[in-house]
């Protein structure tokens, strides 16, 4: 029988259809055509989502990680050791947040990385609190005076050893018996006045001084401007900020050889007649004229803040230092000098906007570098070449100065210079960095209670410092210190300098300062690895060595300052060289301390001596340097004692630093990082005020309001 189909004519069997039944669900659609790339939107909308579960989840972990700590089984927190004076200290999570994602869990998400915690401490008679990091010696200072109060068991009293700055109530340095009879501030700083000779003698101090260490002026253009102010016979020139900031740093710089050259006998240890002060109604008039070009500045303005930025550096205004270099660094970006000058630009021109630059990133890294505080130039977002330092580049500016030889010009001092700071701010970064994530890893915010922390650190920091090691290679010889005998440059064989008498004088001044550059800033590199609570189950022989480098570099600085001084006159009037010297000598005080028994400490004890000598010299011009003399020696007591103790075997447990310190037995002491009771409530004020007032003073504008004028000796005085 043939089926249904199969009956009927074929248009019977072409109208019947039957339904195919629906496919399978399992049968797959056609695939979507793809796009080769994202629209934008989306790729931002994309990413955005990812950082925000990144964020969510580093918020998540932070949770978790508190309510571990709360239990007593998480490691603690940055903002749990740092003594802060506010609420907390800023999250890492930004640091994280930049780093691209990954298919593992990365590292440094789950163990967030540790600052190394500082000091927020109080200088000189100000009650307010600034922070400052390890790699500062008021950092130092401070381990330094939680280190006595513990092994002495007593705290410091103020007595006699508060330094004395310039009278701040007196305005004529010859009558010091009438000091206290002036208590009114004055509000307005008088206008500046001196005859035209009297000025040029100070400006020739500049170009002899300040300007091949900060070649940021022009002296050709210079000289036009100068002498334009003084013209149609004026009696007194027109007011010109650049030419009153550098009027203001060559008084500061030249004072001391006018109280060495003249019978002007005002000054009772730096009392009355401050040289690190003279100047300031130049500095003065400076800032208020200036004021107005915030908002539209010009290469005149920057280079009237960088010189304000020196001024203030050698007055001891630290922070105030600090706040103009940042305006510094502002004004830089405004005008563009962090990029490449186009080469439509004169050659000069170009070189001039690049030698400020670099002049700039220098004082700004080594200032941060000093205080412990954070950069604010990234090199990275830097595209300008180092200036040129060869004899065509020093023509370009019509200087006075030329060129010493085929290798070195007047440019080339400032030139190593720029190129050695570079090269530590690398090895800082890196350590510091290497050291941020170390404590993370180990839960602390210092290392002194973790010996074996701080030794891997030291050993990652040994592989850094060829780096600095490469520059000293291909520093010309002729901006070598030469030395007597077989000594070598740049090195800590302590060998006595060889003077040329044939060289010029700021030649000899440049190698000077250069050498001593190298060794301020090994000194601070070194210096947080000296430890005075080793313990010994743990040695840490890298740590040592870098300690005791440390203080070889802080000897050799004191042995050539002492040498300079007592021999020459190259280094006089130099503030911020009595600065580093106050650096070397505090290294080498809490090197003593730490360690009474080991090869480097009698000669490091040795040259404290010669420390205060320098202190002294120095002191004759400006009383800060009187009151460093007063506070090494008071040290050096304390010191002396506890080597004392320690070899009669009475106080060995806690001289030493051995585990006698580690034990718990004293109990109800809280405890610093460091492991040592603290200086607790006035103990420490006393301690820091008495310390750390070598390096700053207490109110600016009083102590400018008040103060003698240093242009009273001079018979034209303010009017």
């Amino acid at each position: 029988m043939l089926p249904l189909l199969a009956r009927g004519t074929p248009e019977e069997r072409r109208s019947f259809r039957i339904e195919a039944p629906p496919p399978p669900l399992s049968i797959r659609k056609p695939p979507r055509k793809q796009v080769t790339r994202a629209c934008e939107h989306c790729r931002v909308r994309r990413v955005k989502e990812i950082e925000r579960l990144r964020f969510r989840v580093e918020e998540l972990e932070a949770e978790l990680d508190e309510a571990h700590r709360q239990q007593g089984s998480a490691p603690v927190a940055e903002d749990a050791l740092l003594p802060t004076p506010s609420q907390s200290t800023p999250s890492t999570r930004g640091d994280q947040s930049t780093s691209p994602p990954s298919c593992t869990r990365d590292s440094t998400l789950s163990t967030p990385k540790i600052q190394w915690e500082g000091i927020y401490t109080a200088t000189a008679r100000s009650e307010q609190t600034s922070y400052y990091g390890p790699s500062s010696s008021f950092y130092f200072v401070g381990r330094i005076g939680s280190f006595l109060n513990q092994t002495l068991q007593q705290s410091f009293q103020v007595r006699c050893m508060q330094p004395r700055g310039p009278n701040k109530t007196l305005d004529h340095p010859n009558s010091p018996e009438d000091a206290e009879k002036n208590t009114t501030p004055r509000v307005e700083a008088p206008r500046p006045s001196m005859p035209r000779t009297q000025e040029e003698y100070f400006l020739n101090l500049f170009w002899e001084s300040h300007h091949t260490s900060t070649p940021i002026i022009d002296e050709g253009e210079f000289r036009k401007l100068y002498d334009s102010l003084w013209q149609n016979s004026r009696p007194y020139r027109k007011p010109s900020p650049l030419v009153d900031i550098v009027l203001a740093i060559s008084m500061q710089y030249g004072w001391a050889f006018l109280l060495r050259d003249t019978s002007h006998t005002a000054t009772i240890n730096g009392q009355y007649d401050d040289a690190s002060i003279a100047g300031r109604w130049y500095y003065r008039r400076c800032q208020g004229l200036i004021a107005s070009e915030l908002e539209s500045p010009s290469i005149t303005t920057l280079q009237c803040h960088l010189l304000s930025v020196i001024y203030l550096c050698c007055a001891s205004f630290q922070n105030m230092a600090h706040t103009t270099l940042a305006v510094s660094v502002r004004t830089a970006q405004i005008l563009g000098l962090h990029f490449e000058p186009p080469e439509t630009m004169p050659r000069g021109e170009r070189e001039l906007r690049k030698r400020i630059w670099w002049v700039i990133y220098t004082i700004e890294a080594r200032t941060c570098m000093k205080l412990g505080r954070p950069f604010s130039v990234q090199k990275s977002q830097v595209s300008v070449s180092i200036p040129s330092d060869n004899i065509e580049a020093a023509a370009l500016c019509e200087s006075s100065l030329g060129a010493y030889d085929s290798e070195v010009t007047w440019l080339t001092y400032s030139c190593q210079t720029q190129k050695f700071v570079a090269a530590t701010v690398d090895v800082y970064n890196a350590l510091y960095d290497k050291c941020s994530e170390i404590l993370g890893q180990r839960g602390h915010g210092s290392f002194y209670k973790d010996t074996q922390g701080l030794e891997a650190c030291a050993g990652f920091l040994t592989t850094l410092t060829p780096a600095l090691e490469t520059w000293v290679q291909q520093v010309p010889d002729g901006l070598k210190l030469k030395r007597r005998g077989n000594g070598e440059p740049f090195s800590v064989d302590r060998s006595a300098v060889l003077f040329e008498a044939s060289a010029p004088l700021g030649l000899q001044r440049n190698r000077i300062c250069l050498e001593l550059t190298y060794h301020n800033m090994y000194t601070n590199i070194y210096r947080p690895f000296i430890n005075f609570t080793p313990t010994s189950s743990t040695y840490a022989p890298a740590a040592e060595r870098h300690a005791a480098a440390c203080v070889n570099h802080a000897i050799a600085h004191t042995h050539i300052m002492h040498q300079v001084l007592k021999e020459t006159d190259l280094m006089n009037g130099w503030q911020e060289f009595f600065l580093w010297q106050w650096n070397a000598t505090v290294s080498m005080v809490g090197f003593v301390l730490a360690y009474p028994i080991n090869p480097v400490t009698a000669r490091a004890r040795e040259t404290i001596e010669k420390a205060i000598e320098v202190f002294e010299v120095y002191g004759s011009n400006f009383a800060v340097a009187s009151s460093a003399a007063s506070v090494t020696r008071d040290l050096t007591e304390k010191a002396d004692l506890l080597i004392s103790r320690l070899r009669s075997g009475i106080a060995a447990g806690a001289g030493t630093g051995t585990d006698a310190q580690q034990d718990g037995s004293d109990a109800g002491v809280v405890e610093n990082p460091e492991g040592l009771a603290p200086l607790e409530g006035d103990g420490l004020t006393e301690f820091m005020d008495w310390a750390l007032t070598v390096d700053s003073f207490n109110s600016f504008e009083d102590l400018f309001a008040n103060a003698n004028d240093s242009m009273d000796w001079w018979g034209v005085g303010p009017s």
